[in-house]
């Protein structure tokens, strides 16, 4: 009785002191969640003892000067016509030193349009007559570039209602309640759709995708915002579950290679077309290494080899011409790995990690996908990488209220993100689209994808 009363204690004591040691290098919980002692124990890099800025002999990086034709004013200043010695001063015509100095103007008043309809009586019959609403004139109080604007400040810069509110008053002197904001929103959600469809689409035909979910809230409820993504655009969905429906719903027809963390959600693929996130691989590692005894043991020797794995698949993209003897490298750590992980499952002392190497063995082919297809990256970094403005906009605004709001984000964040990776200008587009929406006509503003260049034209269907 007293023996098991030990070993029940000591569970308990190993399961409280893993809390306590769980930080963001070594569990899936966010930086912003390590405690002050955890921020500083991050180790630093070592700093190169050179002074901060440019170093000399580097190559110089000048702003470059506006072209003529947009330069607002010249001011030409000229030296003394004659020298001290008495002699005329010839001027240089060709070659002026130019210096331009950028200023911001006042912002012109808004530009308020007033439509007066106007009604009429039959002189004989007495009948009323009214004039016709062309289809061209919005039903509401705020016209395209209003709408554009809010889109804009709410899905790129992450504002919320208030802040979007004081800023057009702000700047354009401008004000609506927060309601018309609200409402201006859920009409763009429509408007945006053949846009956040096209990058649906789009996304599940590529070759390699990456994938990644995290919270998203209405009002108490919790439900989960979903990222699909590839080098050149961002798909986003919201669903209540975070469970394999919800994923399958996300990838849809997509049968390329999905890069993910070691969720099981995302068990419905095929394991010889997943790969399994080295970063995350890593982090556990590293809270498996801080165990004692041979479970220890086991997590400081995977975590070597993870490392190892990542350093040489590094060294390989900087030097391609040696394939032969990195494939030779990887396929021994890979084994290196496999003895590891079997070592670790016979282990007697250390139940939690014995678990946790029977599970990643029956997934062990999923670290290993990348040998396939030279275009997989060993990192879900990607995802975290898209995913992280809407975190961030979470943190600073108030949850979703509706179901407007749960589609209103997932849309604004997959056409402005993508807008934003092909090089487009954001409110230009959001103009384009909310004035023919604005005017009852199908929306046929279409992403120019797979030609990344920088301010790409908008295409018409």
């Amino acid at each position: 009785m007293l023996e098991q009363q030990v070993e029940t204690l000591q569970k308990q004591l190993e399961e409280l002191v893993a809390k306590l040691g769980s930080s963001s290098r070594n569990s899936s919980k966010p930086p912003s969640s390590d405690s002050p002692e955890q921020r500083a124990a991050r180790p630093k890099r070592k700093g190169s003892g050179r002074p901060h800025g440019g170093q000399p002999g580097h190559p110089r990086h000048e702003r470059a000067l506006y072209p003529p034709e947009q330069v607002t004013r010249t001011e030409q200043y000229f030296p003394e016509s004659t020298c001290a010695c008495g002699g005329a001063v010839a001027v240089d015509w060709e070659n002026p030193y130019r210096h331009q100095v950028t200023d911001i103007a006042p912002p012109p008043p808004p530009e308020v349009t007033e439509h007066q309809f106007y009604h009429g009586v039959c002189q004989s019959c007495g009948n009323q007559h009214h004039s016709q609403w062309p289809d061209w004139v919005p039903s509401g109080q705020m016209g395209a570039g209003v709408i554009a604007w809010i889109v804009v400040l709410a899905g790129q810069f992450r504002l919320s209602m208030r802040q979007t509110q004081l800023l057009l008053w702000e700047v354009w002197q401008v004000r609506f309640s927060t309601g018309a904001i609200s409402k201006a929103q859920g009409k763009s959600i429509p408007w945006m759709g053949p846009l956040y469809r096209q990058v649906g689409e789009h996304v599940r035909g590529q070759a390699v995708c990456h994938a990644d979910e995290t919270r998203h809230y209405r009002g108490t409820n919790t439900y989960w915002l979903w990222a699909l993504a590839d080098n050149t655009v961002t798909y986003f969905m919201t669903h209540y579950s975070r469970g394999k429906a919800a994923a399958d719903a996300l990838l849809g027809s997509f049968t390329g290679y999905l890069v993910t963390d070691h969720f099981s959600g995302y068990g419905n693929v095929p394991p010889e077309r997943r790969q399994l996130c080295w970063a995350h691989l890593i982090r556990h590692f590293r809270k498996m290494a801080g165990r004692c005894g041979g479970g220890g043991m086991v997590g400081k020797r995977l975590l070597l080899i993870a490392c190892a794995t990542v350093r040489t698949h590094h060294r390989w993209q900087q030097h391609p011409e040696g394939a032969a003897r990195y494939r030779r490298r990887i396929l021994r750590l890979r084994r290196s790995f496999q003895a590891t992980l079997s070592l670790g499952e016979a282990l007697d002392n250390c139940k939690r990690t014995r678990n946790q190497c029977k599970h990643l063995r029956k997934d062990e082919a999923m670290c290993w996908t990348f040998l396939k297809d030279t275009r997989i990256p060993l990192t879900n970094n990607r995802a975290e990488r898209v995913i992280r403005p809407y975190v961030q906009w979470r943190k600073t605004s108030f949850a979703s209220q509706s179901a407007q709001g749960d589609r209103f984000r997932p849309t604004v964040l997959t056409v402005l993100g993508t807008a934003r990776q092909l090089g487009m200008d954001m409110a230009t587009l959001m103009r384009y689209v909310c004035s023919q929406g604005l005017a009852h006509k199908p929306v046929a503003v279409r992403f120019p994808l797979g030609q990344v260049c920088t301010r790409k034209p908008l295409q018409m269907a």
